[in-house]
């Protein structure tokens, strides 16, 4: 299940303030992240940048700061980064994944992993995001509690 659409900026208060106007959006409190990270070769890197998530859902929209020379950074000509999913184990991800041609390029992928990266043919990243772990302030995206949402262990099966 997608839960949230991610854009890596330059600026978060101005890209907050045109998203919010456009889209009718409120936001969460901004959060300043430190953690360590790895790339797609293993090496570990530290991630130092601040994020911030919409209030409203049923997906959310992500906004985070630039941060070059990491995973962080944008393709060329777009600020559009990634969409993230729930799975219940990004390490079985990362073989099914491989199988339809997108490579892993960061985040570790072992069972308490909190998310993965990987790119694929269409030049995008997913995150492949650990539903077993908690992300305070973003429990309302979690599967089977967004409304409206069907999800994949309740659909109804044909008789």
């Amino acid at each position: 299940m997608i839960w949230h659409v991610a854009f890596s900026v330059d600026d978060l208060e101005e890209a907050m303030e045109k998203f919010g106007d456009a889209l009718q959006v409120e936001w969460n409190p901004i959060k300043h992240y430190v953690g360590e990270s790895m790339d797609a070769d293993g090496k570990l890197f530290t991630l130092d940048t601040r994020l911030v998530f919409s209030a409203q859902g049923p997906v959310a929209l992500e906004l985070f700061e630039n941060v070059p020379g990491t995973p962080n950074e944008p393709a060329s000509g777009t600020i559009f980064h990634h969409m993230g999913y729930w799975t219940d184990n990004v390490n079985a991800e990362q073989d099914r994944l491989r199988e339809c041609n997108w490579m892993h390029k960061g985040g570790k992928t072992v069972p308490e992993s909190r998310a993965a990266f990987f790119s694929g043919p269409l030049g995008i990243f997913f995150e492949a995001c650990n539903s077993s772990i908690e992300r305070p302030g973003l429990g309302k995206y979690y599967p089977g509690v967004a409304p409206g949402m069907n999800q994949p262990d309740r659909v109804l099966k044909p008789h």
